[in-house]
């Protein structure tokens, strides 16, 4: 997913400087999980993740790349639906999913087959079901995130996920996979420079593209949680953690703002549906975080140091972000054991979401990725 401060790039460099400290896996806290990233390569090295964010989305994938410990099954699902059975029996269908698994450049399971044929059947083999996507993010609503053919589809594969997670049809994990892969596939055809603060008032080719739904095979290990809510608060109730890394938002820009769509596409609509305000229609109720307020940010690193009980800290941290280097030395000094803060900086080009125009000037076309470490304890 298209995501502000994705750390899929940086993963080598975080992994090399945990290595480089010596820090053997053990119990780490992902406080700020986002799209799961970091809480995911942490699992595949033998780390026992705790996972947090506030938005309902990062949950999601939390679920589905952390949480998440086998390959699910289908059984129920395809006793109950004979034309599910079909459609992933179809020999057209099962020589797309091998074509596709096989094309990652390994031997396709039949786990990963049977997954596949899912996401499959989802964007692709149910009729297209117009409904609150299609009438508010389309433009049957006056508003172009989606084309209306691709919006009918979200809509029936999220309602089709619905359905068959009240009925039991389908294994928690089983859900979060596959909702996990709407969203990214919902991403990948939205109509944006990458952030859903505005649409495009033309249609951008991949828009035109027809919707996708990719699971991924979730990496096998348990012990892993998931948890949605306030970074300090997760961090108090957490238990012994042995590694607590920080990846707050960089500047004043509102996640909750910025990714309402996949927000909403996670939450859903059933029963009591949410309310839209404003030209892109945004939440009602989203939460703000005090991270990306230049007046609170400081307060709340601090805060959640003290909350934590991890003997090591990990600071993701950019050169342009509101806290200045001092003040975020001397918060973690000030928590360390010794008083001793290390820095370890990776040059990388910047993510553009947009060009330079009259009142949007980028500082440069590369920045500081910095990594802190402190003994805590």
């Amino acid at each position: 997913m298209r995501y502000i401060g994705n750390k899929t790039r940086l993963l080598p460099f975080i992994l090399r400087v945990l290595r480089r400290l010596g820090e053997p896996p053990g119990v780490a806290h992902d406080a700020f999980a986002g799209t799961a990233a970091v809480g995911r390569a942490l699992k595949g090295e033998a780390w026992r993740v705790v996972s947090s964010d506030l938005m309902t989305y990062s949950y999601v994938f939390q679920r589905a790349y952390v949480v998440a410990a086998g390959p699910p099954g289908f059984r129920a699902l395809c006793a109950d639906d004979p034309e599910l059975a079909r459609a992933l029996r179809s020999p057209a269908l099962r020589a797309r999913i091998d074509e596709r698994v096989n094309g990652n450049g390994h031997p396709s399971s039949s786990a990963e087959r049977r997954l596949a044929a899912v996401g499959e059947y989802l964007a692709g083999w149910l009729d297209p079901e117009p409904g609150f996507v299609t009438a508010h993010f389309s433009p049957a609503g006056g508003r172009m995130f989606f084309s209306e053919g691709n919006a009918a589809r979200i809509d029936a594969a999220r309602a089709a996920l619905e359905r068959w997670r009240t009925a039991e049809l389908i294994s928690a994990d089983a859900y979060f996979i596959l909702l996990a892969a709407l969203i990214e596939g919902a991403d990948r055809v939205a109509n944006t420079a990458g952030v859903y603060a505005a649409y495009i008032k033309s249609w951008q080719s991949n828009a035109r593209r027809p919707l996708l739904i990719v699971p991924e095979m979730p990496l096998r290990g348990g012990g892993s949680s998931a948890h949605q809510g306030d970074a300090a608060e997760v961090a108090r109730d957490a238990g012994p953690v042995d590694l607590l890394y920080i990846d707050p938002p960089y500047n004043a820009r509102q996640y909750a703002g910025y990714y309402h769509v996949p927000e909403l596409i996670a939450r859903g609509w059933f029963g009591d549906p949410p309310g839209l305000r404003g030209k892109t229609g945004l939440l009602d109720g989203t939460p703000r975080s005090r991270w990306c307020s230049s007046k609170h940010v400081a307060g709340a690193l601090e805060h959640l140091l003290e909350a934590t009980s991890a003997r090591h800290v990990l600071v993701s941290y950019n050169s342009e972000g509101l806290l200045p280097d001092d003040d975020l030395r001397g918060l973690l000094a000030d928590a360390a054991i010794d008083g001793r803060v290390r820095r370890f900086t990776h040059h990388y080009r910047r993510y553009r979401s947009d060009s330079d125009r009259v009142g949007r000037q980028y500082k440069g076309d590369h920045v500081h990725e910095l990594l802190y470490y402190a003994r805590l304890r």
